[in-house]
Parts: structure tokens; C-alpha cells; sequence
């Protein structure tokens, strides 16, 4: 059946499960919501996307971006090119594509206005060491996705990968500014989300992407960095741990490398400079053959100097 608006096919669903107004809306929305929605006079936020794809069992987010939004194709391009910026981690680039595409009329709204967001957060807080303005353009990004959104209100939700990416954001922000808990306490929620929802989750219709599987990874390393800096050794480790058995799994090396140099830092730190040399000589390695020359270079370069028990001839 061809549906005219996605109010339609919401309504279809709801008869055909036997739900009433009040009851579809129960701990997302308002049932005048609902009935707004149902008759074409509003569209569903991404955050009530994936609460009713949990309601119904269905990945309503993937089908309403199908069939309901205008994906035009300079949306898609500016998309693939801001993804590319990311990918490659050129700064520069990314601050004159987001100038260019938050211009246009594809951007103001969705999901392209959340990239919009992130790219103006992270060129904020790596270009200018402006955490602040960084952190407000994150949550101009989760307002988005999640109307309200705050530090109290992040759990037993799915997010987006975008939104996934702007939690991160946001917690490292709050580490950039001093605040500890606040960046520990959004790191955990991600680890929540991630192992209850996304990786391990309670519905067939959200399949963990190699997105998440690449966050994960990265959270258990914050995690680690952020524990280990606070003096909590014991814990960091059994989360990198964790984030090297995972990898290993997934035989991804991606983080791999930053995984098993945190673990070198932490029996470094435990004077265990024995074990610690082997897990810099497999970082070495894993740096070589992933191409990260530029880590590599900056690790061989400070390592004397910075771990200077490493390199007694009874540990080479």
C-alpha cells in the first residue's frame, strides 16, 4: 500500500496491534501527539522514530527516511562529504563543508541538521579549543534527536549514530573543561546504550552497525584514559581489557592499537615493565601495518623520554 504521509501507516500499525492513542503514547509522547502525527499535521522526531520502533518491533527510523523524507541529492552528497571529513580527521575541511551545506535548505532540519551540529562541534573544540561553544552545539544536535534532552535523561533510549557520535562529544567536552564526573557519567551511559540496545539488542530490528562496534571500542578506551588519569588503575584495566577482547572478536584493528597502548600505559603505571614492553611492542607493530604513521612517529619520539624504565636492557 502507497501511503501519503507516515501518519498513515502509523495509524495502520496501531489498529493492527489493537493500541489505543493513550496507550502507543505511554512513556514517549502525548496521545495528542499521536493523533497529530496520524493525520499529516506533524512528523515524528528521530527520538519518537526509535521509541515506536520499539513499540511495534519494526525499524520505523530506516522506513521513514526511505519513503517519507526528501533525500535530495545535494543532501546525499554533502552528507557522504561531511562523513569523508570525519573519516580522514581533516579539520579544515570539515569547518568549510559544514559553512557551505548549513546554508541550504537540506540542512535545517533532521538528521543533516545534526551532522551540521557535530561538525560545528568538534571544529569548535579541536580548531579553536573552544569546549564551550562545542558542547552547546552538541546539544543543539541531541535536541534534535531527543527533545529535552539533558544529563538526566539519557538512558534506556537508542540514538542515532550521529547522536551516539555527539554523546562522545559531548563527554570528552566536559573532560576538556574539568569535569570529571560529568564526562564519566556520559561515557557510561553510551557504554549502557550500547551493550543494551545497540550490540546486544532486545529487538531484531536494530542491528549493531560497524559504527557502533568502532564506538564501543573507542568509549572502553575513554573510559580507561579517563580512569587511569584519575588514579583508578585496577578498573582501567579490566575496561581495556574488555575493549582488546572485543576487537579481537570482531577482528577489527582499528582502535586495536590505541587499546593495547593504553594497556601498555596502565602496567607501565603498575611498574609491571616487563609485560608493559611486550604491549609496546605489539603496539608498534599494530601502528605499522594500520598505517598510523603519524602516532607511530609521535610514540617512538617521546617514549624514552616518557617511559625511560621500558628501555633498561633487561626489559629489551
Amino acid at each position: 500500500m502507497n501511503y501519503e504521509h507516515f501518519g498513515e501507516l502509523l495509524q495502520e500499525l496501531r489498529m493492527k496491534y489493537h493500541m489505543s492513542r493513550e496507550k502507543l503514547a505511554q512513556n514517549i509522547c502525548t496521545p495528542k501527539q499521536i493523533y497529530r502525527i496520524e493525520k499529516g499535521d506533524s512528523e515524528p522526531s528521530i527520538y519518537l522514530l526509535h521509541q515506536l520502533s520499539i513499540k511495534f518491533n519494526l525499524d520505523l527510523n530506516e522506513y521513514y527516511k526511505m519513503h517519507f523524507t526528501n533525500n535530495t541529492l545535494v543532501g546525499l552528497e554533502g552528507i557522504k562529504s561531511i562523513n569523508a571529513a570525519l573519516d580522514s580527521g581533516d579539520m579544515t575541511l570539515l569547518k568549510s563543508l559544514v559553512n557551505k551545506y548549513e546554508k541550504l535548505e537540506e540542512f535545517k532540519k533532521g538528521e543533516n541538521l545534526q551532522h551540521i551540529y557535530y561538525g560545528k562541534a568538534l571544529c569548535s573544540a579541536l580548531l579553536d579549543n573552544d569546549y564551550k561553544s562545542s558542547l552547546d552545539y552538541c546539544f543543539d544536535g541531541m535536541q534534535i534527536e531527543y527533545p529535552g534532552f539533558n544529563l538526566n535523561k539519557m538512558h534506556r533510549n537508542t540514538y542515532s549514530n550521529v547522536g551516539i557520535a555527539l554523546l562522545n562529544c559531548i563527554s570528552q567536552n566536559y573532560f576538556a573543561m574539568n569535569q570529571y564526573s560529568n564526562g564519566m557519567k556520559v561515557l557510561f551511559e553510551i557504554l549502557n546504550i550500547l551493550e543494551n540496545y545497540v550490540l546486544t539488542p532486545p529487538y531484531p530490528m536494530f542491528q549493531a552497525s560497524q559504527f557502533s562496534k568502532k564506538v564501543y571500542q573507542a568509549v572502553l578506551c575513554n573510559i580507561s584514559a579517563s580512569l587511569l588519569d584519575n588514579g583508578e588503575i585496577e578498573n582501567a584495566l579490566s575496561y581495556v581489557e574488555k575493549g582488546i577482547q572485543f576487537s579481537i572478536k570482531e577482528n577489527n584493528l582499528r582502535f586495536l592499537p590505541d587499546l593495547l597502548l593504553m594497556k601498555f600505559k596502565i602496567l607501565y603505571h603498575k611498574k609491571n615493565y616487563k609485560e608493559a614492553r611486550e604491549y609496546y611492542n605489539r603496539t608498534i607493530y599494530l601502528y605499522k601495518i594500520t598505517n598510523k604513521e603519524s602516532v607511530l612517529a609521535k610514540l617512538e619520539a617521546t617514549a624514552k623520554t616518557d617511559y625511560p624504565e621500558l628501555f633498561k636492557e633487561k626489559y629489551t
